[in-house]
Formats: C-alpha cells, sequence, structure tokens
C-alpha cells in the first residue's frame, strides 16, 4: 500500500469495530476493496503526509474553524475532514449555502452522543458498534451520508436479525433506504414465517404491512392453515379496530389449499368468519375446490398457487432385525434421537417416506411379512395396512405423486423376481404394473424428476446369485420400462440416491466382495462416470441425501460394521470421515429421509 492510505478492516460481530493501521490526517476518498471472510475491508485514500507530527494537532482538533451545535453541546472540528467524510457536509461546506460560511452550524434533530462519535470517525476512522446504539448510528450515518459507517451498522443488523425482530429491521431498512438490510429481513421473515408471525411485532403490524406479506408466495410454512391462523391472531388482537379490515386480510389466505378437513371442523366454527358474509363465501369457495376433479382444479388460478414449503429434513433408520433400534439423523448438528418402534423385526425389507408417512414394507423373519408398518411422523403414530400382493424380502422401494412403488425382490431365497408393483395411498389399493426388463434383488431404486430408477441387484440371493449392473427407468405416465447405460460396476447392496440430476450409486460388493468406489448417472447424457471412492469398504451401504450432502450412516465390511459416520459433497467431490458422530449401530437397518416439519410444534388440523 502507497504511503498516506489507510486500511480499516470490519471487527468481529460482537465487538463491530473498525481497526487502523496507521494515524488518519483526513478521510479523503472511500471505495469497497476485495471482500474477506470477516465481511471484507475498506480501503481510505487519504491525504498525503510528510510532516507526521502535525498528526497529533490535527486529531486533539487544535486550529478548528467550525463548531456543530446539537441541542446544547458544541462538538469542534475541521470542515475539511468533516467534508472529506461526509457528502452531506462536503455540500454544506462547498457551496453557496449559510452554513458554509457560518463558524457555528447547528444540527437540528441529531443527538449529541451520536454525532460526537461520527465526528471521531472522521478523524479515527474507528467507531464501536452496538444493539444499543446500532439504530441511531445508522439513521444519522444515513442522513449525513457517511457510508462506511451506514455499511458497517447494515452488517451488523444482518447479524442480529431474529425472529422478535425482523419486521422491525424490515421496516427500518424500509424508511433509510437500506435495500440489502431489507432483503435479509424480508427472507427471514419469509423463511421463518411460522416463529415471526406468533410475536408481538407481528401483532402490531399496520393493515398495509400485514396485507402484503400474507399475500406473499414465499411464505413458508407447512400447511396454508398456518396463514389463516396468523391472519385471525392479528384481527384478534384489536378486534373492534381491526374489523373493518377482515375482508381485506382474508382475501390473503388460500383457502382452497387448506384441508375440507380444517375448513369444515376450524374454519367454519370461528366467529369472525360466521358473522361475515363475505369470508363465509371464501371458506364456501375453498370447500367446493375439494369437490372439483383434479382437471378442474388445474383450470382454476386465483387462490390455488402453492407457498413455499417449510421443511425440516432428517435420516430415519428403522433397526429392522433389531425393531427397537430405532432413530432419527439430524444433519443440521448431527444428532440422534430415539423414533418410538413397535413394530416386529423383519429382514431384507425396504421403506419409503411419502407425505407425512413412513411406510415399511416387504421383508421376512421366517417367513414372509404380507403387513405394511406405517408411522406418521408428525403425529409420531404406528398403524398397518396390507402390504404388497407379492410378500418377499430384497425388494427395492420409492414414492412418487402419491404411490408407493416396489420392484423385484426375491420369496425367501428363490430366485430374483421381475415384478414391479404399486400402491395408491389415497385409495390404499395396490396394482401390478408392467414387469421390469431384468430379474433383481438387493438393488437400488429412487425416483428422480417423476421417473423411476432401478440399477443394480442381482439375480438370487444365493451366493451364485450373478450381480448385476443394468439399469433400467420407469416411466408411470406411459407405464412403460427403458434400459439405461450400465453402471461401470456391477453392484448389489448399495446405496442409491438421487442429487440435482444425478443418481449416485455408493459402495455395496461385486462378485468378489466389498466396494469402496462410487459413481453417478448422468440422467441428461446417459451415462456413468467415477468420482471419489468411499474412504471405508462396505459390503452393505445404508446411506441418504440432504441438499448436495450424501450421509453413510451405516453399514457393514465383511468383518464388522461402520464405527463413524461418511459424508461425500457432491459438489466437491471430497469425502469426510466424521469422527466425533457414532454411525448406527444395526447394519441391516432401513433407511429413507422424511420431513419431521410440524412434528414439534402446535398442529392445527385436527
Amino acid at each position: 500500500m502507497t504511503d498516506g492510505s489507510v486500511v480499516i478492516e470490519l471487527g468481529s460481530a460482537q465487538s463491530g469495530c473498525w481497526r487502523t493501521r496507521q494515524e488518519v490526517v483526513s478521510v479523503a476518498s472511500v471505495r469497497r476493496d476485495r471482500p474477506s471472510d470477516q465481511g471484507g475491508r475498506l480501503v481510505v485514500a487519504t491525504i498525503s503526509v510528510k510532516r507526521r507530527w502535525h498528526i497529533p494537532e490535527i486529531l486533539e482538533k487544535t486550529l478548528c474553524d467550525v463548531i456543530l451545535m446539537v441541542q446544547e453541546r458544541k462538538i469542534p472540528a475541521h470542515r475539511v475532514v468533516l467534508a472529506a467524510a461526509s457528502h452531506f457536509f462536503n455540500l454544506m461546506f462547498t457551496t453557496n449555502m449559510l452554513e458554509s460560511k457560518s463558524f457555528e452550524v447547528e444540527l437540528k434533530d441529531a443527538e449529541p452522543d451520536i454525532i460526537e462519535q461520527l465526528v471521531e470517525f472522521a478523524y479515527t476512522a474507528r467507531i464501536s458498534v452496538n444493539s444499543n446504539n446500532v439504530q441511531s448510528l445508522l439513521d444519522a450515518a444515513n442522513q449525513y451520508q457517511i457510508e462506511p459507517v451506514k455499511k458497517m451498522c447494515v452488517d451488523f443488523l444482518k447479524e442480529q436479525v431474529d425472529a422478535s425482530n425482523c419486521l422491525g429491521i424490515s421496516v427500518l431498512a424500509e424508511c433509510l433506504d437500506c435495500p440489502e438490510l431489507k432483503a435479509t429481513a424480508d427472507d427471514f421473515i419469509h423463511q421463518h414465517f411460522t416463529e415471526v408471525y406468533k410475536t408481538d411485532e407481528f401483532l402490531q403490524l399496520d393493515v398495509k404491512r400485514v396485507t402484503h406479506l400474507l399475500n406473499q408466495d414465499t411464505l413458508t410454512v407447512r400447511a396454508e392453515d398456518q396463514v389463516y391462523d396468523a391472519a385471525v391472531r392479528w384481527l384478534k388482537y384489536d378486534e373492534p379496530n381491526r374489523q373493518p379490515f377482515m375482508v381485506d386480510i382474508l382475501a390473503k389466505v388460500r383457502f382452497p389449499l387448506i384441508s375440507k378437513n380444517f375448513l369444515s371442523k376450524t374454519v367454519q366454527a370461528e366467529p369472525l368468519i360466521q358473522d361475515n358474509p363475505e369470508c363465509l363465501k371464501m371458506v364456501i369457495s375453498g370447500m367446493r375446490y375439494h369437490l372439483l376433479s383434479p382437471e378442474d382444479r388445474e383450470e382454476l388460478v386465483e387462490g390455488t398457487r402453492p407457498r413455499r414449503k417449510k421443511h425440516d429434513y432428517r435420516i430415519a433408520l428403522f433397526g429392522g432385525s433389531q425393531p427397537q433400534s430405532c432413530r432419527y439423523f439430524n444433519p443440521k448438528d448431527y444428532s440422534w434421537t430415539d423414533i418410538r418402534c413397535p413394530f416386529e423385526k423383519r429382514r431384507d425389507a425396504a421403506c419409503v417416506f411419502w407425505d407425512n408417512v413412513v411406510y415399511i414394507l416387504g421383508g421376512s423373519q421366517l417367513f414372509p411379512i404380507k403387513r405394511m408398518d406405517c408411522y406418521n411422523v408428525v403425529k409420531d403414530s404406528w398403524y398397518s395396512k396390507l402390504g404388497p400382493p407379492t410378500p418377499r424380502d430384497s425388494l427395492a422401494a420409492c414414492a412418487a405423486e402419491g404411490k408407493i412403488y416396489t420392484s423385484g425382490g426375491s420369496e425367501v431365497g428363490n430366485s430374483a423376481l421381475y415384478l414391479f408393483e404399486c400402491y395408491d395411498t389415497r385409495t390404499e389399493s395396490w396394482h401390478t404394473k408392467p414387469s421390469m426388463l431384468t430379474q433383481r434383488c438387493s438393488h437400488g431404486m429412487v425416483e428422480a424428476n417423476g421417473l423411476i430408477y432401478v440399477c443394480g441387484g442381482s439375480l438370487g440371493n444365493n451366493v451364485s446369485g450373478r450381480v448385476l449392473n443394468s439399469c433400467e427407468v420407469y416411466d408411470p405416465a406411459t407405464e412403460t420400462w427403458t434400459e439405461l447405460c450400465p453402471m461401470i460396476e456391477a453392484r448389489k447392496n448399495h446405496g442409491l440416491v438421487f442429487v440435482k440430476d444425478k443418481i449416485f450409486a455408493v459402495g455395496g460388493q461385486n462378485g468378489l466382495g466389498g466396494l469402496d468406489n462410487v459413481e453417478y448417472y448422468d440422467i441428461k447424457l446417459n451415462e456413468w462416470k467415477m468420482v471419489s471412492p468411499m474412504p471405508w469398504k462396505g459390503v452393505t451401504v445404508k446411506c441418504a441425501a440432504v441438499g448436495s450432502i450424501v450421509y453413510v450412516l451405516a453399514g457393514f465390511q465383511g468383518v464388522g460394521r461402520l464405527g463413524h459416520i461418511l459424508e461425500y459433497n457432491t459438489e466437491t467431490d471430497k469425502w469426510v470421515a466424521n469422527s466425533k458422530v457414532r454411525a448406527f449401530p444395526v447394519t441391516s437397518c432401513l433407511i429413507c429421509v422424511v420431513d419431521t416439519c410440524g412434528a414439534n410444534e402446535e398442529t392445527l388440523e385436527t
């Protein structure tokens, strides 16, 4: 850096301080330099100083040529310093304004302590921002156009946004023309709406802001009944004064998206609704929507646009051969929590998640199990349904558009099956679909973009059963199978997951033993490519994907089970062995990703 320039670095979020590397005479200009992990750095060019002994004198504010009058406090300063730090003062002192010639300049509606801090910043490039002064500093920095301080206040507030203050910060950002801060606050509001609408800040919003908020498609909710609950809470907070706005507020609720059960039992029973004919019409239109056929529903646009779905993804593992061992793995904090599991043990079964319910099907004990065990993750309840028409083990399963598909498997030690069956969760009925092109068991199956992909497996569970590398895809719309490019490595008992137009085959075993290699199928190119191998060879691999990360949570090596979880980043092609988190202790477990959103909050629907 050239002589006479200063680097001001943003301190930690806790201290909120600027640090200087050398003293400042006067600030000439400010520009943004390359960002860093701590929020970037500001480079301030200064007037070159040859006689550095002058610096203390100026910092002590001798030879001042202006006095800022703030209420009854007098703050001495140099015009050139203020003008260099503030566009506001630059205009004031370099134009024909009256203040340009006045020794004393009065700043009305200003806080003395805040102005002193800003003047100090002009001399030292150092200022402290905290939760007590940030709003006043931001207001003043915006008014007097001191961009470094404004930027620092914005960065500080962005780090402080939470459910209790996000609405207020959004309003503040709008008033002070801080689009970056407003975008951060609004995004938080939408992402965490189910927490935000239960705060006092939400209840105190004016009608204009509430109607605007409830109209957003990007509200993240478990179901539309939460938007309804927010509207009713706001109306009841000051019912006498807010009753005139009832129709405007409830018009933002998308009643067709609310379940028929909730509409009839809860909404129609609400006194606010019963006493208002216009609101009753909205509810009735929502009820009528549920009577329409799927084709007729598609023609309706108004009030049927879906909100952004709120998710809380976890990976559920069920003991299989040890049914008492059932747990959730939370990828956010790497924690394990127990699941209540009353079902009997079953070997070589499959599980799949759809619409709050985990379906455990297939498998055997001494004989194939005909029953399908179902677990509602929101209600924490277990019940049973009729299982696949052909009971078997070593099958694969996945879900798509309200239907559970099962493929292949074997009938207790016999050869693999071509079988392909479908369970409709709406009608609770099983149907046999066109058979696969290849018989297989111990294979993988995933849904991707509405299609069903089947990969690998073997021709039978006995030792002589040939391991397969063949792949095929099923289109539910045409009920047809199509052969795909085969995998590079034949494998069975492998993990198979779908991540962003790629299907990853993880580990498993071939005819010789366990595999550590991993390959992915590029759906667009119809080809397989090898990627980084696992740091562990797994004869059996139990894995699932959340976001761009594949988690290997259980597995068997042949002589022992997986000790700690493994993580694979599909974007960086890197594996990490997490030595701090133990793997699931049962190698013959069942695994699937579930959405537990609503499981730990008050459920509105009854």
